[in-house]
């Protein structure tokens, strides 16, 4: 069951994150990952671990070019200990060649001091 105490915290991460991507930021991209953090591609059956990783892969999908995004499926779960869960199903179009992915993902937040960090995410382009 979606747990509506985090749902304004997931929205304002998602804006901040895709403003980041928009702007070509890679440090803004990653900030929304835990410096620890590991960010699984199931489908190319990569990873990708710590800050370093990560600014890597936000590198590359920011080459794609501006993406319009779009989360058809949404439910944010309560899991104890100032965290949360995020599992969405998401829609990326391409702007310059009108290519859509589509995927899921779920993402595992915990608070760190004032911020939410992304300690944990899986996701699965079809």
């Amino acid at each position: 069951m979606t747990d509506s105490k985090y749902d304004h915290i997931f929205e304002a991460i998602v804006k901040k994150n895709l403003e980041a991507f928009a702007a070509g930021s890679v440090d803004g991209a990653a900030e929304l990952y835990d410096d620890y953090a590991v960010v699984v591609d199931n489908g190319n059956h990569k990873s990708y671990y710590g800050m370093e990783q990560i600014k890597e892969m936000c590198a590359e999908y920011i080459k794609m070019g501006k993406v319009e995004v779009s989360m058809p499926r949404k439910k944010i779960y309560d899991v104890g200990n100032d965290r949360f869960l995020a599992d969405s199903d998401f829609e990326c179009r391409i702007v310059e060649s009108g290519v859509v992915m589509r995927g899921y993902t779920q993402q595992l937040y915990h608070k760190k001091g004032d911020d939410w960090k992304c300690v944990y995410e899986a996701f699965t382009m079809l």
